[in-house]
């Protein structure tokens, strides 16, 4: 290759690559003194352990927090001896209990606690599975004194969000935590409705609050004779091109009640099916026309709702309905598992790491280590934007399984430095050390990458939560690892070209060898 076909390939890539690694993970204000650019490290969003998670503690219906409890006897005297006489502290106090709830369980207070927490316990199982269906990549579900829930899932905040650099990222964020908990935590028996009386002629009327405060009337329009189960198997997360939707999987039965019914509502004067948890409406079913296949979709306005609403149906179809009804005062954030300024941390050590790698690099083999930073620069860049594209949430295990993919791309690059070293030793010329070098190594870095890639795609498509996310970010990094590790044979190739003392440009000594007398 010619010297100025090299050198402006060379000059392409470099810029390029600078480019997008500023692009990357470089934050700044803008000129104007008002805007922002939020780099795209910045726009990942981060685990638990970097942003922290959102709680909240549901209190079934008579419980009451020690908070409220005690305020109420000190400041308002007129309801203190109604409070006295009608609540039950709990065991460590922390809350009380309605003295009508717990006669609904047993006259002895002992054992009617003792239901009670029971009921709650069992209702944490179920949430805790409605949760893990969400495939957040922590949380937790704890029972608090036998008579409440403390629930907390992720945050979902980027850095930027967290930082308080992008206000509209942090408003969906913040919605993204109160949401999902106000959705997997409704209690309720799944039931299919429309206005339409004579629709619903096999049970009595149900009324519920709509958006504008009038009371709606609806009807359920499968038969009492049927338990939901019977017409629907389940529910899931549907997405293609941009588009999300909940799958709503029918039995044979199931099939045949919906498309009887939705003929009649095809024709009605209400044309939906409305899917409600207790007494709160979830989605609803536009029919134009009768429904006579084994599935059908209900379209979502964003992947999060359709993942909240497929979680929450499917759990209330399959015998996940919660046994009591909860509430709750607000979603708490809180802050960094880690530490406040767990991400910034992490991402000095990573650049650290990376900085001596390349000085490592150039001490060894001299403009060639240039070469190979330039291509390591390249490599992180890629994988920022594509966790980025992908949309995988990077927990402090997907930051190890990042840098683990950067060691498989330098040592499988320093693997092919070194046989080509000792080829060029063994007195061949360095085109013929690159080629023996590289055929030499293949073999092994290949292997390396199919086994390595085998497990990320397990951990993928099998694992859950945290699991699935550092199963994404080691699928991507080493694909990243394989297809750079030939990029850099070419840009070697590119890069050395030019040069008159090509082993000194690599950095290596060719050995002198002279004959006996």
């Amino acid at each position: 290759m010619g010297k100025i076909k090299s050198a402006i390939i060379t000059v392409i890539v470099t810029l390029a690559t600078l480019v997008l690694f500023l692009f990357g993970v470089v934050s700044c204000g803008l000129p104007d003194g008002v805007h922002r650019y939020n780099s795209i490290l910045s726009n990942i969003h981060l685990g638990s352990e970097f942003t922290g998670d959102a709680y909240t503690t549901l209190l079934p219906e008579g419980v009451i927090t020690s908070e409220e409890y005690n305020f109420t006897v000190a400041e308002e005297g007129d309801k203190a001896a109604e409070y006295e006489e009608t609540y039950v502290a709990s065991a460590s106090g922390a809350y009380y209990v309605d003295r009508d709830v717990l006669e609904g369980y047993s006259s002895d207070t002992q054992s009617a606690f003792a239901a009670l927490a029971s009921e709650v316990e069992s209702d944490a199982a179920k949430l805790s599975q409605r949760i893990s269906a969400r495939n957040y990549t922590s949380y937790s579900v704890n029972v608090v004194d036998g008579c409440a829930i403390r629930v907390n899932v992720p945050t979902n905040f980027t850095y930027a969000a967290y930082t308080g650099n992008d206000v509209t990222s942090l408003t969906d964020d913040l919605l993204y935590a109160s949401t999902a908990l106000g959705y997997l935590t409704l209690g309720g028996e799944l039931t299919l409705r429309n206005t339409v009386s004579s629709l619903g002629q096999w049970d009595s009327v149900s009324s519920s609050q709509s958006q504008d405060e009038h009371e709606t009337v609806t009807y359920n329009i499968i038969s009492s004779k049927y338990d939901i189960s019977d017409i629907i198997s389940g529910f899931s997360y549907y997405a293609v091109g941009g588009s999300y939707a909940v799958r709503v999987n029918l039995t044979s039965l199931g099939r045949e009640v919906i498309s009887e019914k939705t003929t009649a509502i095809a024709e009605s004067d209400d044309t939906y099916i409305r899917f409600y948890v207790g007494g709160t409406s979830i989605i609803n079913l536009t029919c134009e026309s009768a429904i006579t296949e084994g599935s059908f979709y209900i379209e979502a306005s964003d992947e999060e709702t359709a993942r909240n609403y497929a979680a929450l149906l499917n759990s209330a179809v399959n015998g996940g309905e919660l046994a009591l009804e909860y509430s709750y005062d607000e979603v708490v954030y809180g802050t960094a598992v880690s530490g406040e300024n767990a991400a910034m941390f992490t991402a000095i050590a990573a650049l650290v790491i990376f900085a001596a790698l390349a000085v490592y690099a150039v001490a060894r083999y001299k403009k060639l280590g240039l070469l190979f930073a330039l291509m390591a620069l390249l490599f992180c860049s890629a994988m920022i934007a594509v966790i980025y594209l992908v949309g995988t949430t990077l927990t402090m295990a997907g930051v190890f399984m990042w840098l683990l993919t950067f060691a498989l791309f330098t040592i499988s690059n320093f693997w092919a430095y070194e046989s080509i070293r000792k080829e060029s030793q063994a007195g061949r010329t360095i085109q013929a050390s690159v080629k023996r070098g590289y055929r030499n190594t293949l073999a092994g870095i290949l292997d390396t990458h199919i086994v390595i890639a085998v497990i990320s795609v397990m951990l993928a498509l099998i694992g859950v939560g945290e699991v699935a996310a550092c199963g994404m970010v080691l699928l991507i990094g080493t694909l990243a690892s394989y297809l750079l590790y030939w990029f850099t044979r070419f840009m070697w190739y590119t890069t050395m070209s030019p040069a008159r003392d090509k082993y000194k440009f690599c950095g290596f000594k060719r050995e002198a060898f002279e004959d006996d007398d």
